[in-house]
């Protein structure tokens, strides 16, 4: 078939060709280029079992197994240091694996509001003290680690560990526009 001395099933042919290609090409990149060296430099680390990319949508969701480590903050932000000098200028997103237990959970599942009231209200030292006091309820210990970006915690119970990172900015900020709604 023939439209104005165009064949095209040519055309059809050249374009499926063509996406094939570039497919090929994206696909070759992002496994040499992306996460080859992220899964070299996080096996480089003792800080990670496993780790998953997850880069459907527009924001890649990096996937860590972390292993136990007393300092939640600098593991964090070395493992993101190390994403970002990889991934550059791209949107990503971390996520730690732990190993949580339900009672690790209740504790930080109890400490939540503390947290937030904390992000609102800039109370850093009465959360901490409460979140100590919740892990201990749950034989457990905790760290909490503050920095401009983030808040740390960390629930430590024998061999099993659960870790949370809060962004301080977003959240804060969103506590900040559902207080300034309600008004």
């Amino acid at each position: 078939m023939q439209i104005k001395g165009i064949r095209v099933y040519v055309v059809v042919i050249v374009l499926v060709v063509t996406l094939g290609v570039l497919l090929s090409v994206q696909y070759v990149y992002q496994k040499y280029n992306v996460e080859q060296p992220l899964f070299k430099m996080y096996s480089d680390t003792k800080l990670v079992d496993d780790v998953k990319l997850d880069n459907e949508g527009e924001v890649a969701t990096v996937i860590l197994s972390v292993r136990k480590t007393e300092d939640l903050k600098g593991a964090y932000r070395e493992l993101h240091g190390y994403t970002e000098e990889i991934l550059g200028h791209n949107q990503f997103s971390m996520e730690l694996k732990d190993k949580r237990t339900k009672e690790l959970s209740d504790a930080y599942y109890n400490s939540q509001y503390i947290i937030y009231e904390a992000l609102a209200k800039g109370d850093f030292t009465k959360m901490a003290a409460e979140i100590q006091e919740n892990a201990a309820d749950a034989g457990a210990r905790s760290r909490v680690f503050i920095d401009n970006d983030n808040i740390y915690i960390s629930f430590i119970r024998g061999d099993k560990y659960l870790y949370e990172v809060i962004p301080r900015n977003n959240a804060a900020l969103e506590v900040s526009g559902m207080l300034g709604r309600d008004m």
